[in-house]
């Protein structure tokens, strides 16, 4: 399934949003509890907490990146 190029953006921000607070929450959650017998629940609750952040913020700052980017490199 192809989603048309209008919605790029939209797509990557919730890709780059959704990897990052996998890996980010995953490793947080080891640092903090390390493998504990709930911890798979409590990387639950660290994902869903973080994505809903992380999503509306990447959605904000990759058009923003994406120009500084544009604008630095050849």
């Amino acid at each position: 399934m192809k989603i048309s190029k209008k919605y790029y953006n939209l797509v990557l921000g919730a890709t780059l949003s959704f990897i990052m607070s996998v890996i980010m929450s995953f490793v947080i959650t080891i640092v903090n509890l390390g493998f504990v017998d709930t911890f798979l629940y409590k990387w639950g609750e660290a994902f869903l907490a973080g994505f809903a952040v992380s999503l509306p913020v990447a959605l904000a700052v990759v058009p923003i990146a994406r120009k500084i980017a544009d604008r630095i490199t050849k």
